[in-house]
């Protein structure tokens, strides 16, 4: 069964750190894009995406530091239910790419940039007044996911995360990937936040794409997801997960469909701190939009995402 990037087909494939939604003094960071590029690199980051808003800065003449540079943007448009405007975080775009117009609709201005080539996110719905509908337009159009943790808005606002929007879309039948970022402008602690851990099949700008497009990564703001399996059952499936130590795991489906797991002995006793680093849950009824997502959460509140899977 298909376990997304711990599939066996990938498991001599490295994990990649990278942050996906970065801004410069190319649009409103204070940061220069070299700048930029040598602290993520300092900092333990192996892809980085310069995403300046409404514009593409070319990171052919800079120095890469030994990362994987993505050519991105951040592009606005118009078109929210409620009046929202999206933010779509492109990566993958040419340097000299015409991008769509600020006023286009989100759905034209997607199908644009799949038509460029990008691999397209929904940047923090939640901050930006989207609803589920709107979502549900962008996959129809063409985008690959949603910003599930945006370390910048969680700063700003509280507005940061989308869980609740990424679950009923994917009980309305989405099939979105979920991406955790930064959102750094440098303005405040905005940096080191949110990232995702990718595999792709060659540590080239093309095999990361490929990677991101097909879902093959997870995201996080602080544990790791180490590994997943999933065996079927006569009943149904087993989906075994191994983590860094975290306070609890959890398997997540819509509404009353979740299962989780920590250390009992030691809560009974009262332990804070205690840990786990695996688990093994049983899972007989998936629901209609036949998928589970894991996390795992640390004693610090921090998370780690699969992207959804679904095992049948």
């Amino acid at each position: 069964m298909d376990a997304g990037p711990w599939s066996p087909s990938l498991a001599d494939k490295p994990w990649l750190r990278g942050n996906l939604h970065t801004h410069t003094t190319n649009s409103d960071g204070r940061l220069s894009p070299q700048e930029t590029i040598d602290w993520f690199s300092s900092n333990g980051y192996d892809v980085l995406a310069l995403t300046d808003h409404n514009s593409i800065t070319d990171p052919a003449p800079l120095d890469p530091r030994g990362m994987v540079l993505l050519t991105a943007s951040e592009v606005s448009a118009s078109g929210g239910e409620l009046g929202g405007t999206y933010h779509l975080v492109s990566l993958g775009l040419t340097p000299a790419a015409a991008l769509p117009p600020v006023a286009t609709p989100a759905t034209g201005s997607i199908r644009t940039l799949r038509a460029l080539g990008a691999v397209v996110f929904v940047a923090h719905p939640h901050w930006s007044g989207l609803t589920v509908g709107d979502l549900l337009a962008a996959q129809e159009a063409g985008a690959h996911g949603i910003e599930i943790y945006n370390g910048g808005t969680v700063l700003d606002s509280q507005k940061g995360e989308a869980l609740v929007h990424w679950d009923e879309a994917l009980a309305r039948g989405a099939r979105l990937s979920g991406i955790a970022v930064d959102d750094t402008h440098w303005h405040t602690i905005d940096r080191a936040l949110g990232w995702v851990m990718v595999r792709p099949a060659r540590p080239t700008p093309n095999a990361v794409l490929e990677a991101l497009a097909a879902g093959h990564f997870y995201a996080s703001s602080g544990p790791e997801i180490r590994q997943v399996s999933i065996i079927a059952q006569s009943d149904g499936i087993q989906v075994d997960v191994e983590t860094s130590a975290c306070a609890a795991i959890y398997a997540l489906g819509y509404g009353s469909r979740n299962q989780f797991a920590f250390d009992r002995d030691a809560a009974a006793r009262s332990e804070v701190g205690a840990t786990i680093t695996s688990a093994s849950f049983t899972l007989r009824e998936l629901g209609p939009a036949g998928y589970v997502r894991l996390q795992c959460t640390d004693w610090q509140r921090r998370s780690a995402w699969t992207n959804p899977l679904f095992p049948r």
